[in-house]
């Protein structure tokens, strides 16, 4: 304030250091004898302080715009949501009572008075409330959302209040319906004028239903309306809300869309922009974090660069208000990288919390913020719990300055009354003739999604969309399957990618579209767990996979900016939702049910169903098939939520399920052809859902089918038209028209013949092991430090011979032969730690382990404590780490092959494990999937418990395939060494976490070039983690249950 033209700094100055000698000498006097005259001394002193501040000539316009609320005695008790807002942060206008308010649009004066000179612009007649007012760049005419009656026929035929937009000047002499449309079941909110003259909205077109909610509560997405021929056309597709949009300064717009297809769904409301008419939409700030929890009421500062102001709110909790956070995406747009201060607190960090209820008891309480310029605010708030909704000066330096509040009201979305240069027209850049849009990527290796993936690994990217749900229909996490997701996923098909990684294809216009990176066999690397929508003729265009935003194009000619775009290869049988009993079913009657008839416990047919009781509101008795039960245990997947952050590449790739891992290795014979591999994997890649359809529960407001519906509303007002159900038909007739598949008889397994004689030969007792290595050690211990304070302990093993069985998927290994080693060798008595690992690579996270269910608080089951074994690691890395503490020490360390991991295994032992047969209790051996393993079947909001013994969803939800007699009393990995040591001294050797060895998988076609991994982990049975058993990954794939163990070579 001291250089702005018109401040007194002089006077403030000398008023300020009148108010600093006496503010401790009133402040001692307050609660004594002469309490009365310092409380007067205190308020002067207030006044004094309020004069100074409200002299900044940034209030020089002196004229504010203001929605009042008469909120009666609940004044100072009242949330925000009082004042004509969302009764929750999940929830949009349409959800909140259009009438019953005692409302009112003012301008108010003498701003720097004790008490400000008050005009009505306009006061609803009936109780009509008042939401989103938002002014014109000229300060002449205000949009606002308010009620309109409406005639809904079968709705009563009575009137009936919905939300639409009104526009009015400032004199309060002109009121208009801006939303005069006519359909009567459309209901309009968050009105925004574009720089063209057009307005911006959100409506609820698409007859979305927040699928978490099972449809309760009705979705608005944004559309854009031309007053001058009165069309509206819907820009955006998504699933769940869009909430205040705004213009930016050079003519985009800014707003909140909330999404959670496979997301955590509590913290993924993303501050995205675009151009007014829909295209080049791109997230801006909080895509794939944590936090902020919820962004609100948005505004750019002026000529502050990027920077943006905004509430900083919760999921549940307090509605629609917050902490006042300012934004600078050009420093971060995630978590908090992007913090510039919290107001007022300058000073004060902001941490990343995640958390639902992330503002509740958190005072001030802000609301509505508008910045005068890039430091000054007016904005409501309420100072502390039992204050008023005021109006107040805020700035960048910590003050807060009350404007004006008044007893028995709340005031709302204070806006200067100044004229404000109109952000430039950015010209529309949609072809609305065209149906179709174009998207091109330069190269697709670029980027965090797919990271330490080798060029040429991407064959084809897998096109497709999302259907989402219904308005008050049973929708939810469990609407498809069990461990599903949210929405139908429909195949459009696939398309190639280029030897460089560049693509160019085309896809439908205004369908939110999805895309899966696959390898040569079909399946995905990588899943994005969102959406984009293309506008009508335009060209989205990306560097790479989850690239950052801030990466600008690779300035070189890729092989696909030379070609037309290609058109998408649609499935055969053509494009569809995915369907269990239509894609999957027939190829287990076709392969498997030879054996899975009914007669054991892995009924695979299609005789029997078991009823699913639907959790929630909509408790509808839906039947899937026992083989749906019984089988989609074995595949690994995210379910309806997992962790914000990028996945790593082949976090979920169809090779981390033991379905196909089983299969890969022949299981009892058993081939399947390509085609139905590709489509066995492709619904893991889609998470594995039963239905390919949603449950439509009748009329919205008793007049409109939904179906229907929907379809009419977005023909008219998107050109586009999906018939699911359609889809699903045609394809239910296209393969029954392709006949009944031949049954698949697989080849008898031929027993496998086992010399015990020659096995037995070899083995010897723990005493006798223990002397081996007494005898040939070169010395009594080895330990090396990788760190300061960070030690990694070794044991000889020593050399030796034993027969080595080929894991064939069976329950017993087949074709022994022996193995010799050679030498002896110091191996690391425990896994590598994250501790350990950290210590050389200081960026690697092994993240969390992921749970089942929904509504999760946190990332999942941590997995990155200090003295847990490392994970996520790639053969790769690991090597790289023993070549780094190789170089540290000077000693020739590596990994193990896969003989020297199984002759230090087995320790002399001939059994499945170093203490016996995989069959015996191993409780205090090892951490394997046990008893506890039902822990990952989860529920509740803060915190997240396991779902009850003997509640009704425990049987769908506690799934994962474990050894119920043992209990080892750990869910997942756990620190070294907790559990008993082979007799050489080994801990953790068939649990905890597998461990990657130096060899390259030899026994089996399908895995040639891949390395292998030997044990298992918390997440195996014993009888999937015996001495013998073998998994085999790329060697740039960092699976979630393996980790590594190092060797010293003499």
């Amino acid at each position: 304030m001291k250089t702005q033209k018109g401040f007194d700094y002089t006077k403030a100055l000398q008023e300020l250091e009148y108010i600093k000698a006496n503010l401790e000498d009133v402040k001692s006097r307050i609660n004594g004898p002469d309490s009365t005259k310092a409380l007067t001394e205190a308020a002067a002193l207030i006044e004094k302080q309020r004069n100074i501040t409200l002299a900044n000539p940034a209030l020089d316009m002196d004229k504010i715009v203001v929605t009042r609320f008469g909120l009666g005695d609940d004044a100072r008790s009242a949330l925000a949501n009082k004042m004509c807002m969302p009764f929750s942060n999940y929830m949009g206008l349409i959800e909140t009572p259009p009438t019953g308010y005692d409302a009112e649009l003012c301008e108010l004066s003498d701003l720097r008075a004790q008490k400000q000179t008050k005009r009505t612009i306009f006061k609803p007649k009936h109780g009509e409330g008042i939401a989103d007012v938002q002014m014109h760049w000229n300060a002449d005419k205000m949009l606002f959302a308010s009620a309109k009656p409406v005639v809904l026929d079968g709705f009563y035929n009575q009137e009936y209040p919905s939300w639409h937009i009104y526009e009015v000047n400032l004199s309060g002499d002109s009121l208009k319906v801006i939303t005069d449309f006519p359909e009567p079941d459309l209901e309009f909110a968050d009105p925004c004028y574009l720089p063209d003259g057009r307005i911006l909205f959100t409506t609820n077109i698409g007859y979305n239903g927040i699928p978490c909610e099972h449809g309760e509560r009705v979705i608005m997405n944004l559309a854009i309306y031309d007053p001058k021929d009165k069309s509206m056309r819907k820009i955006t597709f998504d699933q769940d809300g869009n909430w205040s949009p705004t213009v930016l300064n050079n003519g985009r717009i800014m707003y909140t869309r909330w999404e959670y297809t496979d997301l955590t769904h509590y913290f993924t409301r993303i501050v995205m922009h675009s151009n007014p008419d829909g295209t080049e939409c791109k997230s801006l700030y909080g895509s794939g974090s944590f936090w902020p929890t919820s962004v609100y009421d948005m505004q750019q500062l002026p000529n502050a660069g990027n920077k943006f102001i905004g509430i900083v709110s919760g999921h549940h909790g307090t509605p629609r208000s917050g902490q006042l956070v300012v934004f600078d995406p050009n420093k971060g747009r995630k978590e908090a990288d992007g913090v510039v201060q919290e107001i007022p607190f300058r000073n004060r960090k902001v941490e990343p919390v995640m958390k639902d209820r992330l503002v509740d008891n958190v005072y001030p309480q802000f609301s509505r913020p508008f910045p005068i310029n890039d430091k000054y605010f007016v904005v409501t708030a309420k100072p502390h719990k039992d204050a008023l909704w005021g109006v107040y000066l805020v700035d960048v330096f910590d003050n807060m300055t009350l404007i004006t509040e008044s007893e028995g009201d709340g005031y709302l979305t204070p806006i200067p009354v100044i004229k404000r240069q109109t952000p430039p027209v950015i010209p529309d850049k949609v072809n609305l003739k065209d149906k179709e849009a174009t998207v091109f990527i330069q190269d697709i290796y670029e980027g965090e999604g797919l990271r330490k993936v080798p060029r040429g690994t991407v064959k084809k990217l897998r096109v497709f969309s999302y259907e989402f749900a219904y308005m008050k229909s049973p929708s939810d996490f469990d609407a498809l399957g069990v461990q599903s997701g949210w929405d139908l996923k429909r195949e459009l098909g696939t398309v190639d990618v280029e030897a460089d990684g560049s693509a160019i294809f085309k896809v439908p216009a205004n369908t939110p579209v999805s895309l899966q990176p696959l390898d040569e066999n079909g399946n995905a690397i990588q899943w994005m767990r969102s959406w984009f929508t293309a506008m009508p003729g335009e060209v989205v265009s990306c560097v790479g996979c989850h690239e950052d935003q801030s990466i600008i194009p690779i300035p070189k000619r890729v092989a696909a900016s030379n070609m037309k775009p290609k058109a998408i290869v649609a499935p055969e049988g053509g494009t569809r939702p995915f369907s269990y009993e239509l894609e999957i079913q027939p190829i287990l009657n076709k392969y498997c049910i030879s054996c899975h008839d009914g007669s054991n416990q892995m009924d695979l047919t299609d005789k029997n169903k078991t009823e699913y009781v639907r959790w929630g509101n909509y408790q509808t008795h839906r039947h899937l098939n026992d083989s749906y039960y019984n089988i989609h245990p074995y595949v690994y997947r995210q379910g309806p939520e997992a962790d914000l952050y990028v996945l790593q590449p082949y976090e979920y790739h169809a090779s981390n399920s033991e379905l196909i891992q089983m299969l890969n290795k022949g299981h009892n014979n058993v081939k399947l052809n390509d085609k139905d591999m590709q489509t066995l994997c492709q619904w893991i890649d889609f998470n594995a859902p039963y239905f390919g359809d949603f449950e439509i529960a009748g009329r919205y407001k008793a007049t409109f089918e939904q179906y229907p519906r929907r379809q009419q509303l977005m023909q008219k007002y998107a050109n586009v038209s999906t018939d699911w159900k359609k889809e699903l038909r045609d394809y239910a007739t296209y393969i029954k028209e392709q006949g009944t598949p031949e049954q698949v008889i697989p080849a008898k397994v031929k027993p496998s013949k086992v010399d015990t004689k020659k096995i037995s030969k070899w083995s010897f007792d723990a005493d006798k092991a223990k002397a081996m290595q007494q005898a040939s050690a070169p010395k009594q211990n080895q330990s090396i430090e990788v760190a300061p304070g960070v030690q990694m302990n070794f044991v000889w093993v020593p050399a030796g011979s034993y027969m080595k069985g080929t894991d064939m998927g069976g329950k017993q290994p087949v074709n022994h032969k022996e193995v010799s080693i050679e030498k002896g060798f110091w191996m690391a008595s425990m896994e590598v730690s994250n501790e350990q690992y950290k210590a050389l690579v200081p960026q690697h996270d092994s993240r969390y382990i992921g749970e089942q269910w929904k509504d999760h608080t946190t990332p999942g089951l941590a997995a990155n404590k200090p003295k847990q074994p490392v994970i996520r690691v790639t053969w790769d890395e690991a090597n790289e780490y023993c070549k780094k503490l190789s170089e540290q020490t000077g000693m020739k360390i590596s990994l193990p092959t896969e003989e020297q991991w199984e002759w230090a295994c087995r320790a002399g032992s001939a059994n499945d494990m170093w203490y016996g047969e995989s069959n015996l209790d191993y409780t205090t051996y090892e951490n394997m999937a046990d008893y506890t393993i039902k822990n990952l079947a989860v529920w509740g909001l803060e915190p997240t418990v396991p779902i009850p013994d003997g509640h009704f969803t425990r049987k769908f939800w506690d799934f994962v395939p474990r050894d119920k007699e043992s209990n080892d009393g750990n869910l997942i990995s756990v620190e070294g060494g907790k559990y008993k040591a082979n007799p050489w001294g080994l801990f953790d050797m068939h649990g905890n976490v597998a461990e990657w060895t130096a060899s390259e998988c030899s026994e089996h076609p399908t895995y040639a070039g891949q390395k292998t991994v030997c044990g298992g982990s918390w997440r195996d049975r014993s009888a999937k983690s015996t001495a013998w058993t073998r998994r085999y990954f790329q060697p740039w794939q960092a699976p979630f249950n393996v980790g590594f163990r190092v060797i010293i070579s003499e």
